[in-house]
């Protein structure tokens, strides 16, 4: 996940980076809260976690100013000894979760993957063999096999495929995908996106007729749905003509 971090202690940013980083996470530091709000006009976070004074701004203050600009962005606020009144009060005051400091390695990842899975963003397991529905993907051999056929794809084209169908029905921003299937590059050019998506809808006939479309969303990333297929065999025809009998 990409994951915004909010911390004036540079120490204990630190720490918390090199967590995040060892549970599969890219962590983005920012010392105070307005370089974070600048950046995230132009940037995509998956997840924001915030000391309870961010430097410049208290996190109540952050939160509501953070969803102004990336709306139901995930928070988890860090907290040095909280009382209870004070954790009513940041949950109020719109955090999703609320973690002590200094942090836990193991229980500060547990609660950011609950948190993902409440917020319905989902990462490839690490797994040789995938299915989903008809399509099973087999890392190893770096093929997609459906209908009756095998497809051959190049290893970022099935880290991103499988990034789309774990995340089914789910918008997928640029910034997750460049994270997951480039390794957190920034040299990579948006129309590099844009043509493995379109290889990938090719290669594996996403198409309406057979009950998938990949959608780009402007400005943000993908989208894979699932929807219903018409069975041609039923669509277009006549009802049946009444049949009258006679009796003698």
């Amino acid at each position: 996940m990409r994951i915004a971090l909010i911390e004036p202690d540079l120490r204990h940013a630190e720490i918390v980076g090199r967590l995040l980083l060892a549970g599969g996470h890219a962590c983005h530091h920012f010392a105070a809260s307005a370089p974070f709000l600048a950046g995230a006009e132009h940037e995509f976070f998956d997840l924001l976690v915030t000391d309870a004074f961010c430097g410049d701004a208290a996190a109540e203050d952050v939160i509501a100013r953070a969803r102004k600009v990336l709306p139901g962005l995930p928070v988890v606020a860090l907290m040095s000894a909280p009382r209870e009144s004070e954790l009513v009060a940041m949950l109020q005051a719109g955090a999703d979760d609320c973690l002590s400091k200094p942090v836990r390695g193991p229980e500060m990842l547990a609660r950011i993957e609950a948190l993902m899975r409440r917020a319905g963003i989902r990462r490839p397991r690490n797994r040789a063999r995938e299915m989903f529905g008809e399509y099973a993907f087999d890392v190893g051999r770096s093929s997609v096999s459906f209908r009756g056929q095998s497809i051959t794809m190049t290893p970022k084209e099935l880290q991103f495929a499988l990034l789309l169908f774990t995340n089914m029905s789910r918008p997928v921003s640029r910034a997750h995908i460049l994270e997951t299937v480039w390794s957190r590059r920034r040299d990579v050019r948006s129309r590099t996106l844009d043509t493995h998506a379109s290889r990938i809808r090719t290669k594996l006939e996403l198409r309406p007729e057979f009950g998938y479309t990949l959608t780009p969303l402007y400005g943000y990333g993908y989208r894979l749905d699932r929807i219903p297929v018409e069975n041609p065999d039923t669509t277009d025809k006549p009802p049946p003509a009444e049949r009258i009998v006679e009796t003698l």
